[in-house]
């Protein structure tokens, strides 16, 4: 009897620390990242390996840059941290890396195609396509990737599936693979309720989804943002999303408001990642497509978990 007591008090447990509330504050960290390298722009996807100290910077023009030895978001700008930067012949949109089967996961958006590849490297020869297809709208590609600790993937479109890039389409599909290098790997879907931006203008109305990242294998942090061009500013929001398996949807809730929260010019935000190990300290960095102006920047921002 004694045991099982036990067992529904560790029950219980898991299911409250599951279900409590994902925050963060921001504590006055951010700066532009000065151009350690011509080439050092486009920044589109950020992965941090916290057993190697390694920080994976990816480019939607093809580059590949791994810095070493970060101990202070001023460090990317210092060129000796680093410590490879290779041109490949993809335009990433998000990466991930599984330390569990040291295996690359990456999204490519080029011209009117985008995919979802996996390999040892990024240039290893023997990587593999998962998902490849046309864009389902403008611009509108496999924007983000999270891996949770169990080795789970989930893909996110930048505004829908083929179909669901409509302004009265107010959830779109998320894709979860269990074995994602299975020789046949199966996947479900899940609804997400996406934000649109009715203030914005042309494609922007159809608000996006820049990333995601897992916080544990059944909670997602997913960066919403919009661009008002009339106003020339950026609107993002990250919010945490959770998986209920009875009805196949994520059902979100705030976890950081920039235009709340955040006291400075919110930039292009397209990439995220965790600091830690313990999932303590959020790191996210804008995109500037190649310009500088007041929300195209190598913005860089660091968030603290509540």
């Amino acid at each position: 009897m004694r045991t099982f007591f036990l067992l529904l008090l560790f029950e219980f447990i898991g299911t409250v620390s599951h279900s409590q509330s994902v925050q963060f504050s921001f504590e006055g960290d951010s700066t532009t990242i000065p151009l350690v390298r011509d080439s050092l722009r486009g920044i589109s996807g950020l992965e941090i390996i916290p057993a190697t100290n390694e920080w994976h910077l990816v480019s939607d023009r093809g580059w590949h840059f791994i810095f070493s030895n970060i101990q202070s978001i001023r460090d990317l700008g210092d060129s000796s941290h680093l410590l490879k930067a290779e041109k490949t012949p993809f335009w990433f949109e998000s990466i991930r890396f599984n330390p569990q089967t040291s295996t690359y996961f990456w999204t490519d958006e080029y011209e009117f195609t985008t995919s979802l590849l996996f390999g040892k490297a990024v240039s290893d020869s023997t990587r593999q396509i998962l998902l490849r297809m046309p864009l389902p709208g403008s611009n509108k590609g496999l924007e983000g990737i999270a891996l949770t600790p169990s080795g789970t993937l989930w893909v996110a479109p930048e505004a829908g599936w083929e179909g669901e890039t409509r302004m009265n389409q107010d959830t779109i599909t998320f894709f979860r693979y269990g074995n994602p290098t299975a020789s046949d790997p199966a996947v479900e879907r899940y609804k997400y309720p996406i934000d649109r931006c009715a203030f914005a203008q042309g494609e922007e109305r159809l608000g996006g989804i820049s990333e995601i990242l897992a916080v544990d294998d059944t909670r997602l942090l997913v960066l919403e943002r919009c661009y008002d061009a009339s106003q020339k500013q950026v609107t993002a929001n990250i919010y945490l999303a959770t998986q209920h398996d009875e009805n196949h949807t994520l059902v979100k809730e705030l976890a950081f408001s920039f235009s709340q929260q955040f006291p400075g010019i919110v930039c292009n935000l397209e990439a995220m990642a965790w600091a830690d190990a313990q999932h303590q300290t959020l790191v996210l960095i804008a995109d500037d497509n190649f310009r500088r102006n007041r929300t195209l920047k190598n913005q860089i921002i660091v968030l603290k978990r509540r």
